[in-house]
């Protein structure tokens, strides 16, 4: 009686050794599937890169624009803005003056130096502004190109060519007598005085806008050629 009373009594016991051996698995936490969250990596590669800015074929700026000649960038400035302004934001040969248009039916002056299409960019980038070359060259005007004003009593170049220079000495008593102000392009892209300074600092090399925007040659203006 007695043995069959231990027996009972050892059964019991093991009960509950039983019970938790049944609800068991056999894992653990630390057997637990990983988390499947995707982890960065310094070995992972870059999604993204900074593009170049550029000008679209409209002259707008995309992703800011061109590098400045400072450096600069995202400045977001239109190539006519450019062309028209001598601004270190702008790219290096960008400036082209505000005779010439880099677009078909945008502003510029003509060779009278009356606004045509609006006239040229003014330099806190409005445009039609409708000013005169003269009234730029006399009047700090934001609405006028930088670079363009020359003082009060400015006078055409008495060279012939579209500039304007100071009414002082001898170009005030003697209208035929001034400094040579140098070649340019005309709003139709012709050289005019024997067209701009060449990269190489030749003058009077009579090339088009068009021949130096299609061909690298020394002879033309640095930042013309186009490709």
């Amino acid at each position: 009686m007695k043995a069959s009373y231990a027996r009972l009594a050892a059964a019991l016991c093991a009960l509950p050794l039983v019970l938790a051996a049944c609800g068991d698995n056999g894992t653990t936490d630390d057997d637990a599937a990983p988390a499947t969250t995707p982890v960065a990596t310094e070995d992972a590669p870059a999604q993204e890169t900074d593009a170049e800015g550029s000008w679209d074929r409209d002259g707008q700026p995309v992703d800011g624009g061109p590098t400045g000649a400072d450096g600069s960038t995202g400045n977001n400035l239109t190539h006519d803005y450019c062309a028209h302004n001598q601004d270190p934001a702008c790219p290096v040969g960008s400036y082209t003056g505000p005779h010439v248009t880099v677009h078909d039916n945008h502003g510029h002056w003509d060779n009278d130096g009356q606004p045509q299409n609006g006239g040229p960019t003014g330099a806190d980038g409005s445009t039609g502004n409708n000013l005169t070359q003269e009234h730029c060259a006399q009047n700090e005007d934001p609405g006028c190109p930088a670079g363009s004003y020359v003082g009060p009593d400015a006078i055409p170049d008495p060279d012939g060519s579209p500039h304007y220079v100071q009414c002082e000495g001898t170009i005030c008593t003697n209208p035929n007598h001034g400094g040579a102000a140098g070649g340019y392009w005309d709003a139709d892209g012709q050289a005019v005085l024997g067209g701009p300074v060449g990269a190489d600092g030749s003058t009077d090399n009579g090339v088009s806008q068009d021949y130096c925007a299609e061909n690298e040659d020394p002879a033309c203006p640095v930042g013309s050629y186009q490709g």
